[in-house]
């Protein structure tokens, strides 16, 4: 069993990994980076494989625009994360192509699949996460409906996908975030990958089922989608001082509705509860990696007071900042 990348044009097969399959079953965690330099592109890859689970993270610098052909002969169920950049996915059998942009997420089933892979722009960032066919069944068993449906298709051996690609919340971001800044070690490392795993099926099927049920929604263009998008990376670099709502809505070109509630029905959180959640990741980092004291820290993220800071600490990680340490 294999995974193989070839140009499009070209018979010459660029990339071959016969150790994925094997790796992917091991008992204990096996992790592996590699580089891959090509003429088409060069690709930095860190994967994490365990007990029928792996997960990816990669980063593309393409030359030029290639089209490339990928073809595996194993079956899995793929959860797709595109972070960074544009990239199309074209199942060889005919089934409906999947146009992956930025900060966007499917789950798809493949079995013995050929596809071909098309970039747009010069560099992309995903996270991917894999699951064995039998312990996705056997992690879904008794799951919402919509993972049912996705679960009798792949007992059919249909290819599907989830639905429309949606975009990734502020939820599964962490998620994954937390995955890529692990720093346990050995089981405890493998023990935590696994509960990050679960927590991203759920949260992706939960993300999937709330789609299904929506009956209204607020973003009605690509470009309302990309205004907002826009919005949360302004606030995402100006954490410290973000501006009021009206001043945002003017900086994304947007009403102050359509960015209130079209933050919210694209990312699953507010615009200034992203903010606050944001101030209080980095807290944390300054004051466990940086030896911050409390003080700086609160000024440095714009608190008003160290006592308004010290009780959104607690409030979301339990312990007041100076018991981080």
């Amino acid at each position: 069993m294999s995974f193989e990348l070839r140009e499009l044009n070209n018979d010459i097969s660029i990339h071959r990994n016969e150790l994925s399959v094997k790796d992917f079953h091991q008992k204990k965690l096996v992790e592996l980076s590699s580089e891959l330099d090509t003429p088409y592109a060069a690709t930095k890859m860190t994967q994490w494989s365990f007990d029928g689970i792996r997960l990816m993270h990669s980063n593309w610098l393409y030359k030029g625009n290639p089209q490339l052909v990928w073809k595996t002969d194993f079956e899995m169920v793929h959860l797709q994360f595109n972070l960074k950049g544009c990239i199309a996915i074209e199942p060889a059998s005919g089934h409906k192509a999947l146009e992956f942009g930025e900060n966007q997420h499917n789950m798809i089933y493949t079995s013995n699949a050929t596809g071909i892979i098309r970039n747009a722009g010069a560099t992309a960032t995903q996270f991917i996460m894999q699951l064995d066919k039998d312990v996705f069944l056997q992690l879904t068993n008794n799951a919402n409906e919509n993972l049912q449906r996705f679960a009798e298709k792949i007992m059919k051996g249909e290819a599907v996908s989830m639905g429309d690609n949606l975009p990734i919340d502020f939820k599964l971001q962490q998620v994954i975030d937390a995955i890529l800044n692990c720093t346990y070690e050995n089981s405890m490392k493998q023990l935590y990958y696994f509960s990050k795993a679960i927590e991203i099926l759920v949260l992706q099927a939960e993300a999937f089922n709330n789609a299904a049920g929506r009956s209204r929604s607020v973003i009605k263009t690509a470009y309302d989608k990309e205004r907002i998008m826009y919005a949360r990376e302004y606030l995402n670099e100006h954490v410290d001082n973000p501006p009021n709502l009206a001043a945002l809505a003017k900086l994304a070109g947007l009403n102050e509705y359509k960015l209130k509630y079209g933050f919210k029905e694209l990312f699953n959180i507010t615009a200034f509860g992203f903010v606050a959640e944001k101030r209080l990741e980095l807290a944390k980092s300054y004051l466990l990696d940086e030896q911050k004291t409390v003080g700086e820290t609160a000024n440095l993220l714009g608190y008003s007071s160290i006592q308004h800071f010290s009780a959104a600490f607690k409030k979301k990680y339990g312990i007041s900042p100076n018991k981080v340490r």
